[in-house]
């Protein structure tokens, strides 16, 4: 995205810049409008501000929770890697003559 891009959430047009991928923003922009929709279904007359941080709140939590197990799948690689390379040097200190 070179310049100017018009993007579409929750019926209002927002007016982005930057340089990132058209095709990348426009899928951001569909996953706010979509968690922004989804929200406004639960939720009773809430304001466009209130939704706005609801939607923000949420979509933090799915990205904390990512990082969460992503750190978790990390430390049990590490974890299975430290275990390999242990079993390796176990074997390699049976062959020292």
């Amino acid at each position: 995205m070179s310049g100017n891009l018009q993007v579409e959430i929750f019926g209002n047009r927002y007016t982005l810049q930057g340089d990132a991928d058209e095709a990348y923003v426009q899928s951001l922009a569909s996953y706010v409008d979509q968690k922004m929709n989804d929200l406004a279904s639960k939720t009773n007359g809430v304001s466009l501000s209130k939704l706005a941080v609801l939607t923000a709140i949420n979509v933090s939590h799915e990205l904390f929770q990512l990082r969460n197990q992503q750190k978790a799948q990390r430390a049990f690689v590490d974890g299975k890697t430290r275990d390999i390379i242990e079993r390796i040097d176990e074997q390699f200190d049976e062959l020292k003559f």
